[in-house]
């Protein structure tokens, strides 16, 4: 693959680094530049489950524009096949075609926005609702999941900050330096978004620890209040348990039933007692 690479830029590239140093190698800067080449690296997350990152590689010269990505994007190919039918860009100029291309990735972002906020208000109704089912670890995915969308986004940011600033007769941002201005506070924008997304799942977060907390509190008094009413129970087994000879009505006929009303009774007024004193609600 990185024979069929070489065959294909160099004849158009004229600094053979950006393809050994930049294009061939692992990402290491998102952004370099030649006299005659700008090339840079825009993020997307094309997988919502993975949430991985892919880079797609933007080679920007005088009068051509080089996409070089690993698998399909849905966005590149449809925008494409429009530009072949009937679409038209305002301009016929590299920074026309480019805002254009990431214009229409950078839209994909507000998908992954309401995807999270459908999660997160889902998340947010059955902790209301107080179901058992939820699990923790379903709150700390979607933080990871945003917190990915976060470096996302600071990445996509740098690359359209250095188109705006970027200087040389490579690229030439002409009259689209309006449209790429918009471009990055619409990119901006998706940082509010996610800062009240995590606000909210901090919120949730909170709600959910409240709940089992209370859930727990719950059981352990219903624990304190069996242990408070057999404390005294367990005094009188433990007395009449003791071998002594002279005992009060250990001879008497009725002493067992007399001794074990005795403890029914003691119970009964302590759980009225509880219920008075609302240990029950």
């Amino acid at each position: 693959a990185d024979d069929e690479l070489r065959t294909l830029l160099r004849p158009v590239v004229h600094d053979d680094s950006i393809i050994e140093d930049f294009i061939l190698k692992e990402r290491n800067l998102p952004v370099a530049h030649s006299e005659k080449e700008l090339y840079f690296e825009f993020p997307i997350i094309r997988d919502k489950v993975a949430f991985d990152h892919e880079y797609i590689s933007f080679l920007c010269m005088p009068h051509l524009l080089i996409t070089i990505h690993d698998h399909e994007i849905e966005v590149l190919n449809k925008l494409s096949q429009d530009l072949c039918k009937h679409l038209h860009l305002q301009r016929a100029t590299v920074a026309s075609l480019l805002f254009n291309l990431m214009a229409g990735l950078v839209e994909k972002n507000h998908f992954l926005y309401m995807d999270q906020r459908e999660k997160i208000t889902k998340l947010s109704n059955r902790v209301i609702k107080g179901q058992n089912s939820i699990d923790v670890k379903a709150i700390l995915h979607l933080k990871k999941n945003i917190g990915r969308i976060n470096i996302m986004i600071e990445d996509q940011l740098y690359c359209i900050n250095t188109i705006q600033i970027y200087e040389g007769v490579a690229f030439d941002i002409g009259k689209q330096r309006r449209n790429f201005s918009n471009l990055e506070d619409e990119v901006r924008n998706g940082f509010r978004f996610l800062s009240r997304y995590e606000n909210r799942l901090e919120d949730i977060h909170k709600h959910y620890e409240l709940m089992l907390q209370e859930r727990t509190n719950n059981r352990l008094k219903v624990l304190t209040i069996v242990a408070a009413i057999f404390l005294p129970l367990n005094l009188v087994a433990g007395i009449y348990g003791m071998n002594f000879d002279n005992m009060p009505i250990l001879h008497w006929d009725f002493a067992y039933h007399a001794v074990l009303a005795f403890m029914v009774a003691v119970a009964l007024a302590m759980v009225y007692f509880f219920y008075r004193s609302g240990w029950f609600k």
